[in-house]
């Protein structure tokens, strides 16, 4: 082998082909630098086409690091190519960038080793002939015939093209929130069972048993701080697992209100986790279904329920929250759940006629 590759592309986003092809040019030199151009210009076209947000090209290069991070054979770099113009008129500047970013590196070290590039497009092999030898990678014979353009389009049909790092981006993010007793922990797992999806479960009761011995009356700031902390690295982990959308068991708002319920004030720190950007659905549970005393629930007076619902409600408000409340007895609450979840997913990415998830958008 002694050569260097390099492999290049836009990523937006990365997949399974992509890898693919990175594994077999990894196996046919000695060094493998693969290099995402990023385009602010492109990016925000590409987006705008296919309905989505902008994939920034630092995510981009952090979700190929992560799934590249165990070949030391592999290097992941990213240039910014915003300002050259588009091939075949900017291909001096271009090569000219990415040359530079990769003599750049600790692993290159200027030794007189040939360049081999990888492509996936014949367009450019007589323009990167003059610099190293080309080799064509045929998408189309592949394991997975797949391009970024499809997946943008539809990111549920081909969920499972999309690299795991990258599928947090796509999931729709659904919050199950409510006061005491409406259902929401059944709610949240019942949704995620017919999903065929991941759930986040609710960090406090485990935190109340394993840290408080079960006595809600000696928790302290730091005691909420921690738990705001945990309740989102366990909705990051279940975000990771999510198939194609992913339910939530309470959020930070929460837990800012029942920092308020025990201790009578408001934390800062909590506000850092109490992001609208955090969720694509809320649906807030009304709490008119009966009152259930499990042993660790305090508020079971009518009035005061409904006073307590209000003011959650104005929290997530005050916050920016677009808040959908759900009502009537259980087999109601969750008909109602499912529908609007179909109908926001469907609104993104639209099923065609026949679509064998219609009904309920899990599995292919």
């Amino acid at each position: 082998m002694n050569e260097y590759g390099i492999y290049f592309g836009h990523f937006y986003p990365p997949h399974r082909g992509h890898l693919q092809a990175i594994f077999s040019a990894g196996a046919q030199c000695d060094h493998l630098f693969v290099v995402i151009s990023n385009d602010n210009a492109r990016n925000q076209r590409e987006s705008e086409a296919a309905g989505i947000h902008v994939i920034s090209g630092a995510l981009r290069l952090r979700w190929l690091c992560q799934e590249l991070s165990d070949f030391d054979y592999i290097s992941v770099l990213m240039m910014d190519e915003t300002d050259i113009p588009q091939y075949p008129e900017g291909f001096g500047q271009w090569i000219k960038l990415l040359l530079q970013t990769v003599r750049s590196t600790k692993e290159y070290r200027h030794e007189p080793k040939p360049f081999t590039f990888f492509v996936g497009d014949s367009v450019y092999t007589d323009a990167l002939k003059a610099y190293g030898h080309v080799q064509v990678y045929d998408i189309a014979n592949s394991w997975y015939p797949i391009r970024s353009a499809v997946i943008r389009k539809d990111p549920y049909t081909y969920w499972d093209y999309i690299l795991g790092s990258a599928r947090p981006f796509f999931a729709t993010r659904v919050l199950i929130t409510g006061t005491e007793s409406t259902g929401k922990t059944s709610l949240t797992k019942i949704l995620a069972k017919l999903y065929h999806t991941s759930w986040s479960y609710e960090v406090g009761r485990y935190y109340t048993h394993e840290f408080m011995g079960d006595n809600e009356e000696i928790y302290t700031d730091v005691d909420f701080m921690r738990l705001a902390h945990l309740q989102y690295e366990q909705d990051e982990q279940a975000l990771h697992n999510a198939n194609r959308v992913c339910f939530f068991d309470t959020d930070a708002v929460v837990t800012q209100y029942y920092s308020e319920l025990y201790l009578g004030h408001r934390i800062d720190y909590i506000e850092n986790f109490a992001k609208p950007v955090r969720y694509d659905l809320v649906l807030m549970l009304t709490p008119e279904v009966a009152w259930i005393d499990d042993g660790m629930r305090l508020n079971g007076d009518p009035e005061r329920r409904w006073n307590l619902h209000r003011h959650l409600k104005q929290m997530y408000e005050q916050r920016g929250f677009k808040i959908l409340e759900i009502g009537g007895d259980y087999k109601q609450r969750m008909d109602r759940a499912v529908a609007v979840v179909d109908d926001f997913m469907d609104d993104i990415y639209p099923r065609q006629k026949g679509d064998v998830n219609d009904g309920i958008r899990g599995g292919l």
